[in-house]
């Protein structure tokens, strides 16, 4: 284990953001930080579980033709998170990409248990984060969770990619073949739009208690959380 002075080095001057959907991958950080050289690309992620919270999709579609990750508060679940702890240059990048498509919030969660396997503290109870501006994709009522993301305690269906897809596809065109309507998700802007849509009109409300808004979209709804 790394001594105090260690992780100072670390984590110090960088902001704790939690990540819950693709931010969570190598991948998808260098695709977005690809630019940036040196220690200006260095970005420690530490994984977290996150307690009476549970990690379930959106109810929107990203750009890449994906059903969107979302948090929502669910008391007695705990979810597996990463933080990824970025320094003010890379924060402002990653508002760039997730607040420019007017599908998340930014903001700060406090009174919250996220215990992390490395940081400057075991538990962090307070941690900034990006909620949809969609509310969760619904099923049968109630909100959806990622089968690839572990949690303890969740007490509805959990879906993969591909079957959140489907049901995607089942809500607003049924019977169409599958990759056909991703591509066209992927291809036509007014598509996934209408898609998106058609998937908020039944979507499970956001649930969010101890968020504050820290950053918007210029053209967000008002959020309203329960």
């Amino acid at each position: 284990m790394p001594d105090s002075a260690s992780r100072d080095r670390h984590f110090a001057g960088r902001v704790a953001v939690i990540g819950h959907g693709s931010n969570r991958s190598p991948a998808q950080l260098k695709r977005k930080f690809d630019y940036l050289s040196g220690s200006r690309s260095e970005i420690p992620v530490t994984r977290a579980w996150l307690r009476d919270h549970d990690v379930v999709y959106s109810a929107h579609i990203t750009q890449y033709g994906a059903v969107a990750a979302n948090l929502q508060h669910m008391p007695g679940v705990a979810a597996e998170v990463y933080v990824t702890w970025l320094t003010v240059e890379q924060l402002d990048r990653m508002h760039a990409t997730e607040l420019g498509g007017e599908n998340y919030f930014y903001g700060r969660m406090d009174a919250v248990h996220l215990e992390v396997e490395q940081g400057p503290a075991e538990v962090l109870e307070s941690v900034q984060v990006y909620i949809s501006t969609h509310g969760c994709l619904a099923l049968d009522g109630k909100p959806v969770g990622l089968a690839a993301v572990g949690a303890l305690g969740r007490p509805y269906k959990a879906l993969s990619q591909d079957q959140a897809l489907v049901l995607v596809r089942d809500r607003h065109q049924p019977g169409r073949e599958i990759d056909e309507h991703i591509l066209e998700t992927i291809r036509a802007v007014e598509h996934r739009k209408a898609v998106v849509a058609e998937i908020r009109q039944s979507a499970v409300p956001q649930s969010a208690p101890h968020f504050t808004v820290l950053e918007a979209p210029p053209n967000a709804p008002k959020p309203s959380f329960r």
